[in-house]
């Protein structure tokens, strides 16, 4: 009864999750590290968010917003993306059920019959869902662990088919923590005019960044139209709200067949939470120092995690420079107890009560390897690298 496309439907971020409420049921302390949700840690909303989306509810705002977004909204968003040097009208901007639903309505656009999307390897796992829910084949280009994960531009030259619909860029990466290069940037942004294929961008972590700046691709793109995906759940710390948005870098109109068609999607939809639309626009308007305070915190987090990954035997570690994730790899010259990725972090879910993820889960590129983020407090780090490095002697 259920569809070949449902059935390979496959998302080891919330799969671990199913093991971990098994774990806890026997008394065992689950340590999640395998969510990337501030909220669920000591990165508390801040105050005057709350306060404005209680308040938009009272003053009777819970009726259905325009279908591609309250237009006050969308104006602050345009204004936001003027501050990073893009002239984007509220035309050109959709508001969203999260990121989620704008990669959905990009890829169900774009994607059919055997079409190919080129996506960083290792890769975010929603992006090979959805590529193939709608037909289409994943296509990774690698992520280079010997250089920093950075893009590596002839292996995506390599991977351009005459099915090629676009190549997406995610940066600050999940589940690697890379910071493109602007150097990089430019080099996909040039290839991806010389076949005259569209960029997406995901941009969800680009105000969670350490030692580098962020550089927007979309600012650096003359002729090559991008689409950008971005949200306010984890900057804002309202990743429950489930709002993002997505805009439209397009100079030279390429892409105006596929915005009538996201907006027929969006319509179809009805809207995206009008409440927490409303609240969005406080957020964008009132100054605040909770996003400086939480990137802060977790270069403090990040520093101690990383120091402490790469003393463990097994384990090789590059240093992210954005969002709030570490990719270890796993040496199984030395781990010989355990076949692979999963095996080795399901044991240790069962054993230690640490909840990781497995790499494999983010692609071909990620096998051998394990993500976990660095949100929790330093006290509650310090516990699971202990756990950890115990289990693996």
């Amino acid at each position: 009864m259920l569809t070949n496309r449902v059935k390979g439907v496959e998302y080891a971020i919330r799969e671990i999750a199913a093991v971990a409420q098994e774990v806890a049921k026997t008394g065992k302390t689950v340590y999640h590290l395998n969510i990337g949700d501030p909220v669920t840690y000591d990165f508390q909303t801040p105050e005057f968010i709350s306060d404005a989306l209680s308040a938009y509810s009272r003053k009777g705002k819970n009726f259905y917003a325009n279908s591609l977004g309250v237009i006050e909204l969308r104006e602050e968003i345009s204004k936001l993306l003027k501050r990073q040097n893009l002239n984007v009208s509220t035309d050109e901007i959709v508001v969203t059920s999260g990121v989620t639903e704008g990669i959905n309505f990009v890829i169900s656009s774009i994607i059919e019959n055997g079409k190919e999307l080129l996506i960083p390897g290792p890769s975010y796992p929603l992006y090979i869902n959805y590529t193939k829910f709608y037909d289409g084949k994943p296509v990774e280009y690698e992520l280079d662990e010997q250089q920093d994960w950075e893009p590596n531009i002839e292996d995506l030259r390599k991977k351009i088919t005459k099915k090629t619909q676009a190549i997406l860029i995610c940066s600050p990466n999940n589940p690697t923590g890379v910071l493109y290069g602007e150097k990089k940037i430019k080099e996909i942004i040039d290839l991806a005019g010389e076949y005259n294929l569209p960029i997406l961008s995901d941009e969800i972590y680009d105000q969670i960044t350490y030692e580098k700046p962020y550089v927007c691709p979309a600012s650096l793109a003359k002729d090559v139209p991008i689409i950008g995906l971005n949200g306010f759940s984890k900057t804002h710390l309202v990743t429950g709200w489930r709002l993002g948005y997505l805009y439209y870098h397009d100079p030279e109109n390429k892409l105006e067949e596929l915005k009538n068609g996201i907006a027929k999607m969006a319509r179809a939809r009805l809207s995206a939470s009008s409440i927490a639309q409303f609240a969005a626009i406080d957020i964008l308007r009132t100054p605040s120092s909770h996003t400086i305070d939480m990137v802060r915190k977790l270069k403090e987090r990040r520093d101690y995690s990383y120091n402490r990954l790469r003393k463990i035997e097994g384990i090789t570690c590059v240093k992210p420079n954005g969002a709030f994730y570490l990719f270890p790899k796993l040496d199984f010259e030395e781990l010989k107890k355990w076949k692979d990725d999963k095996e080795l972090v399901v044991d240790l879910l069962k054993e230690t009560g640490v909840c990781l993820v497995y790499g494999s889960g983010f692609g071909e590129y990620g096998k051998g390897h394990m993500r976990l983020t660095f949100l929790p407090e330093q006290k509650i780090l310090e516990k699971v690298y202990n756990l950890i490095e115990e289990f693996l002697k």
